[in-house]
C-alpha cells in the first residue's frame, strides 16, 4: 500500500447501489476544446457533412498525426471556433439509420502497430503527459505509463464496477501499453485482487488507499515515478485503456462511457451509461429535483471539487453534478461534499495559511510559497516546488480551501504552457 498525504478532508462516500443502467438517449454530442488545452484544429470536416463513428473530423495542427474523430455516426450540426482559432466545439446529430462501419481488427504486436493504430483510430488524445498535462507527440516514448483504475473524486464511478465484464479487454489495453515505454505500466488501483495480475512483467499493480487525493494520476505520480523536465511519463484512465483493449479484440470503435449522476438535485444518483461528449441536458432529462426556493440548476461535467459548468459531457469527466445555482461556498459546511462549492470573493483576498489549506494539496511541498508563486505567474519557482508534476484537477481541492478565491486550476495552466513553450 503506497502511503500519501490525507488531502482535503471531505465526504468522500460512494453512491449507494453501484449498478450500471443505461443513459437517457442522446441525439447530440460534442468535441469540446475546454479538454485540449493549446490545441489549434485543422478541420477535416465542414458543417452539414455526413460522417461516420470513428472519422477523424479534425487534427491538430502542429502534430498532424494526432486525429480526433467522431464518437456517432450522423451530420456536423455546427462548428464553434474561440480566439485565435481555437476550438470551442464541434456538435454532431447523431442518426440512428446511418450504417455504421464494418470493424476492422489490426494486428498490434510491434511498437508502431499500437502506435499506428490509436494515432488512426482517434485513440492517441486518451494519453495526457506529466509534465505539462498535453497529449503527447506522436514520436514521443514515455518513461512510464500510469493506468489510473481509482475513484477520483467524491461519488465517482466505482472502477471495479465499471471493469466487471471487461477484463479481457482491459488486460489487452495493459499489454499494449508495454509496447509503448521500455518502462513500467504503473495501475494505480484501491485495496483489492490486483487487475494487473499475470498481464506482464513490466505491468504493476499499486495500491492506494481510499480518497480523492489517493485517486488522482498526480498523486500515484509523486509517489511512484516523480517527473521533471528530463522525465516525462503518461496517464491514461481505466476506460479508455479498455476501449483500446476492445479495439484490439474486436476492431470496433467504443465511445461509451459510465459516469456517476450525483448531486442533491439528482433524482436518482446513480451509475449510468453514456457517451463521451453527450449533451448534459438530454441526458438529465427525467433526472432532475426541483430546487430549493425555486433555485435554477447548475450542471457540472465532473465533480463538484473540480468539475466545470457545461452543455456537453467533457473527454475525461467521469460525473456529472447536478445541484442548486450559486450555492454558498465560504465555508466548509457540516452538510458535507456540496458545502465545499463557494463563490469567488468580489475583491482580492490574502491567502491565509490555514490546515485545511495545508492539507488541500497531497503533495510534499510548502504551500502557501506555491500558491504565491502561482498567482504572480512566477514559473521558475513554480516548476523548482513541482508544479511540473501536477494539472488542474490537483489544486481544485486548493481553490476550494482557500481564502483568495482565486482560480488555481487556471494559473497553474497558464505557468505549464509558459514552461511548454519554453521546453
Amino acid at each position: 500500500m503506497v502511503t500519501v498525504l490525507p488531502g482535503l478532508k471531505i465526504d468522500h462516500t460512494r453512491l449507494t447501489g453501484q449498478r450500471v443502467e443505461e443513459g437517457a438517449a442522446v441525439k447530440q454530442v460534442a468535441l469540446i476544446g475546454a479538454d485540449l488545452p493549446g490545441l489549434r484544429p485543422k478541420l477535416l470536416c465542414e458543417q452539414g457533412e455526413r460522417v461516420t463513428r470513428g472519422q477523424a473530423v479534425f487534427h491538430d495542427r502542429a502534430n498532424p498525426d494526432v486525429v480526433f474523430v467522431s464518437p456517432v455516426s450522423g451530420v456536423v450540426g455546427s462548428i464553434t471556433l474561440g480566439p485565435r482559432r481555437s476550438l470551442s466545439a464541434i456538435v454532431i446529430r447523431s442518426d440512428p439509420h446511418q450504417p455504421e462501419p464494418d470493424p476492422v481488427v489490426t494486428a498490434m504486436t510491434s511498437v508502431a502497430e499500437v502506435r499506428e493504430t490509436l494515432l488512426a483510430k482517434g485513440f492517441w488524445p486518451a494519453f495526457l503527459t506529466r509534465p505539462y498535462g498535453r497529449i503527447p507527440a506522436p514520436n514521443a516514448v514515455p518513461d512510464a505509463i500510469f493506468v489510473t483504475v481509482t475513484p477520483d473524486n467524491p461519488h465517482a464511478p466505482d472502477p471495479r464496477v465499471v471493469l466487471q465484464d471487461q477484463h479481457e479487454a482491459f488486460a489487452a489495453g495493459l499489454k499494449a501499453m508495454a509496447l509503448l515505454t521500455c518502462g513500467t505500466v504503473h495501475v494505480c488501483q484501491t485495496p483489492g485482487t490486483d487487475i494487473a495480475a499475470d498481464c506482464g512483467d513490466r505491468i504493476c499493480g499499486s495500491f492506494f488507499p481510499e480518497g480523492r487525493s489517493s485517486g488522482l494520476s498526480g498523486t500515484h505520480i509523486h509517489r511512484l515515478h516523480p517527473v521533471d523536465r528530463s522525465r516525462s511519463v503518461w496517464s491514461i484512465g481505466y476506460q479508455d485503456l479498455a476501449a483500446i483493449g476492445k479495439l484490439i479484440e474486436t476492431g470496433l470503435h467504443d465511445f461509451n462511457r459510465i459516469v456517476a449522476l450525483a448531486g442533491p438535485r439528482a433524482r436518482q444518483p446513480r451509475l449510468i451509461r453514456t457517451i463521451d461528449g453527450a449533451n448534459l441536458q438530454e441526458l438529465i432529462s427525467n433526472e432532475t429535483l426541483p430546487g430549493d426556493h425555486g433555485a435554477p440548476l447548475c450542471v457540472l461535467s465532473g465533480s463538484v471539487i473540480n468539475g466545470r459548468q457545461a452543455s456537453w459531457l467533457g473527454r475525461y469527466h467521469q460525473q456529472v453534478t447536478l445541484l442548486d445555482d450559486a450555492q454558498p461556498r465560504h465555508t466548509v459546511s457540516k452538510g458535507g461534499l456540496l458545502g465545499l462549492f463557494r463563490q469567488s470573493s468580489s475583491r482580492p483576498v490574502p491567502v491565509i495559511p490555514t490546515v485545511a489549506l495545508e492539507q488541500a494539496l497531497p503533495f510534499d511541498i510548502p504551500v502557501v510559497p506555491f500558491l504565491r508563486a502561482l498567482s504572480v505567474g512566477d514559473a521558475e519557482n513554480a516548476s523548482w516546488m513541482g508544479c511540473l508534476e501536477m494539472v488542474e484537477e490537483d489544486v481544485a481541492a486548493v481553490s476550494l480551501a482557500c481564502t483568495s478565491g482565486a482560480d488555481y486550476g487556471r494559473m497553474l495552466r497558464h505557468v505549464l504552457d509558459e514552461l511548454a513553450e519554453d521546453a
